[in-house]
């Protein structure tokens, strides 16, 4: 299964598009799945997404950062009140 046909709000994002995530980087997808729901998601998308000097890395292109933003949104909107309610406990 895709990101965006697991994730109905992605879905709704990309509308017609197909995710750049599902086609060229089906392990980070892979990943992001298997995070999804858990406070861990946010660590593994900031450390995608830092520059590091001592990495050679060419970084990634800008849709594929509007696609992790776009999910990071999502995550944030949908989970943010469960993350709140465990913090209280």
């Amino acid at each position: 299964m895709t990101l965006k046909s697991t994730i109905t709000e992605f879905d709704a994002y990309l509308g017609n598009k197909e995710s750049i995530l599902d086609k060229n980087y089906q392990r980070i997808a892979e990943q992001i799945k298997l995070l999804w729901g858990y406070d861990e998601f946010f660590m593994f998308v900031e450390k995608l997404v830092l520059v590091e000097k001592e990495r050679n890395r060419g970084g990634f292109p800008y849709e594929v950062i509007l696609e992790l933003n776009a999910l990071q949104d999502i995550h944030r909107k949908n989970f943010a009140k469960r993350a709140e309610s465990l913090n209280k406990k």
